[in-house]
């Protein structure tokens, strides 16, 4: 994770074609953050999203569908702490998941 220049804490995550999110767990304080998601797969196409309702708030931006070789970014502000769970809805049954945790302030 990198911090840029407005206060925005930027993570970059990589999907390839197997069923994990490089890193999977990350950690982030409370406030603005600018997730990457970069796809090197050569065959697969991945989403991400925030797990609905197992976080302790509701984190609704979401990486619909990436293709292989594609890049794509969102951005959000997360204030509650705790751990918010993600995943790739199209290989859940699969294991691809992981975890943002935000700090306590």
């Amino acid at each position: 994770m990198t911090t840029a220049v407005d206060g925005t804490q930027e993570v970059k995550l990589v999907v390839n074609d197997d069923f994990v999110f490089l890193p999977d767990a990350f950690t982030v304080a409370p406030g603005p953050v600018r997730l990457t998601l970069s796809s090197q797969a050569t065959q697969m196409t991945h989403n991400f999203l925030f797990s609905a309702g197992q976080g302790p708030a509701a984190i609704t931006e979401e990486i619909p569908i990436l293709g292989p070789g594609d890049e794509a970014t969102i951005d959000f502000e997360v204030t509650a702490p705790g751990n918010y769970p993600f995943e790739c809805s199209f290989h859940l049954a699969l294991g691809q998941v992981g975890t943002m945790t935000v700090t306590s302030g």
